[in-house]
């Protein structure tokens, strides 16, 4: 357990004065989303494996500082190599605010032979990582445990940033801004199997339901599966996480053994898209269940669900069901490429009611490619039908469409935001007074910053650095106006990106 303030299980506290590398893993948001993620404990696991190597932990919020780690309180400017994952799109003035305030220069080309090396990784990243070469030394795109030791390797080995740079620019999958390269080839590990695993998970010693509590609550994070194998138009996992792989039966329950025996903890939280396409998903959780453990699962695929998977979900402890239907249009459902039935949806809210389930959380996407108001007042419908049929308590989840680089969606333009606000009150007004429902939404505002950076390219940087120095919704606003980049309007421009991609450079 670690000695600074926050209490936690399974620190690696290394003397720095011992190893050749000082590796800082930050994570632009708060405390409680990092240590949620699978990458956090992947990565701290592998860099703390080599003798050579120490990695510790930094959080843009509620940690005493983003400049100090959680580890041992080591200053970020003090590592050779910085490592950001970036998941969400506006996480990226977190991570400028981060550089910023650990006293590491901003702009990669401010940076001297005394400063980190800064990588980053994660979805975002993969998709396009244009907006952001201004900050970065070194983007991974793809799975980083595939090169991660060769990065290390290149660091402990090299003499300048320069040589490290010219020696990270070979790696595969990796893009180094100042060394262009024709094209870079996307890192994916086919056999997880074969992969370092962490058993011995960070868990904080925290009261339940405190704000420093993962999101699954203190449970060993499971990776069942990588990638999956629908690549529904507008989403970026199924496209750029291709293919859908496995981990073996054998090797999850060998990892669940492994992991109860070394983390705290009584619950395992299953992690991977379409989790319920395994074969073997049932089996899986009905033996964890078995060995006394809870087991919480993210959202199912409606037409994965089982009668006996969710009567042993129930069993361990877990009463909400999470599904996506995307919209309660069965036409538009199939152009979007989720081929799901309304049948399939309703018989899964069934089996769940019948299973001991006492809440329902769906996903609902609004200003999708062709969507009408017929296809809007459809979601109403399901949502009312699904809540009226199954007395559960049920939450809506309303996103508005985000335009992701590297989908099929790419060049599709996001409806204005009054278009989104418009469909948002008629799903609130459709609902209100019908039945009890939470409806909660992504501000169309937010989806647009998102879009923004998702399909931008690196003229970008501008607006970032500004908003990052002002911060929230309106540091945005005012760096679009005093930058002259038309930040705002590019998701929704309908005549962008009609000729060569920022991110064309990236093979599939």
């Amino acid at each position: 357990m670690s000695s600074n303030k926050l209490k936690e299980f399974n620190t690696v506290v290394k003397d720095s004065s011992s190893v050749n590398v000082l590796f800082g893993y930050c994570y632009p948001s708060t405390y409680r989303a990092g240590m949620t993620g699978l990458a956090l404990h992947i990565f701290y696991a592998i860099l703390n494996s080599r003798e050579d190597t120490s990695c510790e932990r930094y959080f843009r919020y509620d940690t005493p500082s983003p400049a100090l780690s959680v580890d041992s309180q080591r200053p970020l400017k003090h590592n050779h190599i910085i490592g950001f994952s970036l998941t969400y799109e506006e996480d990226i003035v977190n991570l400028v605010q981060m550089l910023d305030s650990g006293d590491v220069p901003v702009l990669s080309e401010k940076r001297t032979e005394d400063d980190p090396l800064v990588i980053v990784g994660g979805p975002v990243i993969t998709a396009n990582p244009e907006p952001f070469v201004d900050f970065v030394d070194a983007f991974v795109i793809g799975e980083g445990d595939a090169i991660i030791h060769d990065i290390v390797d290149a660091v402990a080995s090299g003499s300048s940033r320069k040589e490290v740079l010219a020696q990270f620019a070979e790696l595969n999958g990796v893009y180094v801004p100042t060394i262009p390269r024709l094209n870079i080839d996307r890192n994916i590990i086919l056999d997880l199997d074969s992969l370092e695993y962490p058993i011995s998970q960070i868990v904080p010693d925290v009261p339940e339901d405190s704000r420093l509590e993962p999101v699954f609550g203190k449970s060993f994070l499971l990776e069942v599966t990588r990638g999956c194998g629908h690549s529904c138009r507008f989403c970026l996992i199924g496209h750029v996480c291709q293919p859908r792989r496995t981990r073996s039966l054998d090797r999850l329950k060998y990892l669940v053994n492994m992991g109860i025996e070394n983390t705290p903890v009584g619950k395992v939280s299953m992690i991977g898209s379409s989790l319920g396409d395994l074969d073997g998903l049932e089996s899986l959780v009905c033996w964890t269940v078995d060995q006394g453990l809870g087991v919480s699962v993210p959202s199912l695929r409606a037409d994965s669900v089982s009668e006996p998977l969710l009567e042993c979900l129930v069993k361990s402890g877990q009463r909400t069901l999470t599904i996506a239907p995307e919209t309660g249009s069965q036409d538009l459902r199939k152009s979007i490429g989720k081929g799901l039935q309304n049948s399939d949806i309703e018989n899964a809210v069934e089996v769940a009611a019948r299973s001991g389930y006492n809440a329902l959380k769906l996903y609902f996407i609004i200003g999708l490619p062709g969507e009408t108001d017929d296809d809007i007042k459809a979601s109403v419908d399901m949502i009312i039908n699904l809540a009226k049929a199954s007395s559960l308590k049920v939450t809506a989840n309303i996103n508005p469409f985000i335009p992701k680089a590297q989908t099929r969606w790419e060049r599709e333009p996001q409806p204005p935001i009054e278009e989104l606000r418009r469909k948002l009150k008629l799903i609130e007004r459709g609902v209100k007074g019908r039945v009890k429902v939470t409806i909660e939404s992504l501000d169309p505002r937010n989806a647009r910053i998102q879009a923004a950076l998702s399909i931008g390219d690196r003229s970008l940087g501008r607006v970032i650095r500004n908003a990052a120095t002002y911060g929230g919704y309106g540091g945005w606003r005012r760096a679009e106006k005093e930058t002259g980049i038309p930040f705002f309007s590019l998701a929704n421009d309908a005549e962008r990106l009609q000729n060569e991609l920022p991110w064309s450079f990236l093979r599939k």
